[in-house]
């Protein structure tokens, strides 16, 4: 989702080798050739998957690959998948039938073939069309071959030859293919070993391998379903992969429109695992159903939330390249991709272990069986699906980088370039982007919950122009625990909000509860509302306070409250706006914040232009704004900049009356100034 069009095509092709129309339609067609031979789909399907996945160990063990362990693992995972689906070939007696050999030989020409294609297209030659023509012309005449030697009616033998044809066509057609690239030399070596202790890095590799690994083995699912259940399994599997194209690049378009590709991604992912989720479970819903509709529902829900989620995956490439940078301290070169490329293999290779595992069970159980004994194994057919994508959930729950957090670390970037230094800004982004931060965990998901019993309208923010290198400091009224509630979870601008250090400390959250909101209630409320405010309530709101990274602000305490003001301007040196609520409670009738207008401002706030001015030699914009209960509105008013020339004194006087008179007029208690 990035503005930058090269950077967004260059990652939108790193999960091209796992989720693309080429890999199901070898995989349907193999199911449909070994339905049609053995009357048995997934014999051919269990097959591929072991030829295929030979093939994808051979190639992550090859010279300069970089195997690692994990390489070694799974491809005994996968090489104890195949000893099992050798024993049930022996155990059903099929290797007896000359006409398993014909279909075991389709099979294997239809995995070396993409193998093999999928190889040429990614190498570094200038040249490949030639070697891609003549590899597809060999295997379809091998293929044609076994074909025409198998015992098939004619319209059977010319239909699967025909789309034997067409797999092969849209192999030599992948769309966004690229290349592979592989580290090499000592340099990428060590960067690749160095990103590892990346904690933002380490956390999105993963992301992108759950999302793979889930949309392979929601396809291989569907596709084995419909290949073991359907009636007509050739006019299904073609409607379903004209389906599935038609949604993913309806959806593609949809991502691609300018609005969506500066749309906040942590916004977007989340409404595509939704999409997701809900095809799914509606797919296990209609699971053996006569039901197409359901059936083409489900794929088009699971099309569009696998579409959305990895492009927006791809989509955060390029800021996951400046994340590698900001921690090397100079550019990565291709280590980044080619750790991703290796992974996506990798999670491939471990996703076709399991599904090859489930396929010989199915194999083994349904020997002899109805052909409707397969429905009872096929909900196991989801398990991987759903695992991986409950996997993938707890990943982005995990992932550190907001967008705030993305924004300055492209900020950062571009003051690389320019070579200007910004050290607060470092230091504030180090702890996300390195380190292992459990600040942000699930933040996200509380805020979600937290919407709509706060939801608010928000009017006047498009009037706002903020200036692109200076932070601004937004006043709001306080409304009890309105202001700083619906401002956190509606306010279209970023900020660091101001809060009594009270609020951030577990003890004085409790004593400051009890003896004030809940001061008037005795007796057994009394001990029920304690006892939850200690073990819940304080927990919670002290830990939300700073997940949010408010800053505490020390009324009672000058010195410390230097140290507010310091963190404040330090903050915004790393380009952080400031949110602060300056009215003074004791001002009003019962000592409490008013609920309608605003009470009288503390005037302490106001050195933050001050300090700034003097520390960078800028003047910050004051926002003003309103929260409105009543009418569930935070409304901004017409903001105004700190005038270093002015004598202090004067100034800090004018920003309160100004500031508090416009929150005032955006209340509707005082006609507007003119």
């Amino acid at each position: 989702m990035q503005s930058n069009a090269p950077e967004k095509n260059a990652g939108s092709s790193f999960m091209g080798s796992r989720v693309f129309l080429t890999d199901c339609l070898s995989f349907s067609f193999c199911l449909l050739v070994s339905g049609a031979i053995l009357s048995r789909p997934m014999t051919g399907g269990a097959l591929y998957l072991a030829f295929e996945g030979a093939l994808l160990f051979a190639f992550l063990r090859k010279p300069g690959s970089a195997a690692c362990k994990a390489v070694q693992w799974i491809g005994s995972a996968l090489a104890a998948a195949a000893a099992g689906l050798a024993l049930a070939m022996a155990y059903t007696a099929e290797w007896k039938n000359a006409a398993f050999w014909q279909m075991a030989g389709i099979t294997l020409c239809a995995a070396a073939r993409f193998a093999l294609t999928d190889g040429i297209l990614r190498s570094s030659q200038p040249q490949k069309m030639p070697g891609v023509i003549v590899a597809q012309a060999l295997f379809l005449l091998l293929g044609g071959l076994l074909l025409f030697s198998c015992p098939l009616s004619r319209s059977d033998l010319w239909a699967l030859l025909a789309g034997y044809a067409v797999c092969g066509l849209l192999e030599c057609l992948p769309p966004r293919r690229a290349d592979s690239p592989v580290p090499a030399g000592e340099a990428d070596r060590a960067d690749t070993e160095a990103l590892r202790s990346v904690h933002s890095l380490k956390i999105y590799r993963w992301m992108v391998l759950a999302a793979a690994a889930a949309s392979h083995a929601a396809l291989i699912m569907v596709f084995t379903c419909i290949a073991l259940g359907a009636k007509s399994p050739a006019m299904q599997m073609l409607l379903s992969l004209l389906c599935m194209y038609a949604v993913s690049a309806a959806t593609g378009l949809f991502l691609n429109r300018p609005k969506a590709a500066e749309a906040d991604p942590n916004l977007i992912l989340p409404l595509g695992l939704a999409a997701w989720l809900c095809g799914l479970l509606l797919f296990l819903r209609f699971l053996g159903s006569s039901s197409y509709l359901g059936g083409f529902a489900a794929l088009a829900l699971c099309s569009a939330g696998q579409t959305v989620c990895l492009r927006v995956l791809a989509g955060l490439l390029p800021d996951m390249r400046r994340a590698a940078a900001f921690a090397l301290g100079h550019e990565p070169g291709e280590a980044v991709d080619a750790a991703l490329e290796r992974g996506v293999r990798l999670s491939a290779l471990a996703e076709q272990a399991a599904a090859l595992a489930g396929l010989t069970l199915i194999c083994v159980f349904t020997r002899g069986a109805s052909s409707d004994l397969w429905l009872s194994f096929a909900p196991f057919l989801t398990l991987p699906a759903l695992g991986l994508f409950c996997a993938f959930i707890v990943l982005f729950i995990l992932f550190p980088l907001r967008n705030l957090h993305l924004q300055k670390l492209r900020r950062y970037a571009e003051l690389q370039k320019e070579g200007v230094e910004n050290k607060p800004l470092r230091d504030q982004l180090e702890p996300v982007v390195i380190q292992r931060s459990v600040k942000n965990y699930g933040i996200r998901v509380v805020e979600c919950v937290l919407r709509p019993f706060f939801f608010q309208r928000v009017k006047g923010a498009e009037s706002v122009q903020l200036d692109k290198d200076i932070p601004c400091v937004f006043v709001c009224n306080h409304g009890e625990i309105l202001g700083p509630v619906v401002c956190t979870l509606f306010s279209p601008f970023p900020f660091r909000a101001w809060s009594a250090y009270e609020m951030l400390d577990r003890n004085a959250v409790i004593d400051r509860t009890m003896n004030g909101t809940f001061q008037n209630i005795q007796g057994g409320k009394r001990r029920l509302l304690q006892g939850l405010m200690e073990h819940v309530g304080a927990p919670f709101l002290t830990w939300l306070l700073k997940s949010e990274g408010c800053i505490a602000v020390f009324h009672d305490n000058p010195r410390k409250l230097m140290q507010s003001f310091r963190e404040t301007i330090t903050a915004m040196q790393a380009g952080d706006n400031i949110l602060v609520f300056p009215e003074n409670a004791a001002t009003s009738a019962d000592g409490r914040y008013v609920e309608e207008g605003v009470s009288e401002f503390f005037t302490g706030f106001t050195m933050i232009g001050q300090m700034y001015a003097n520390k960078t030699g800028k003047c910050p914009l004051f926002v003003p704004m309103y929260t409105d209960k009543k009418k569930r509105l935070i409304t901004f008013g017409v903001p105004t900049r700190y005038d270093d020339d002015a004598p202090v004194n004067e100034e800090k006087e004018r920003l309160c009356d100004y500031l508090r008179g416009e929150i005032m007029r955006l209340a509707g208690m005082e006609k507007e100034k003119k």
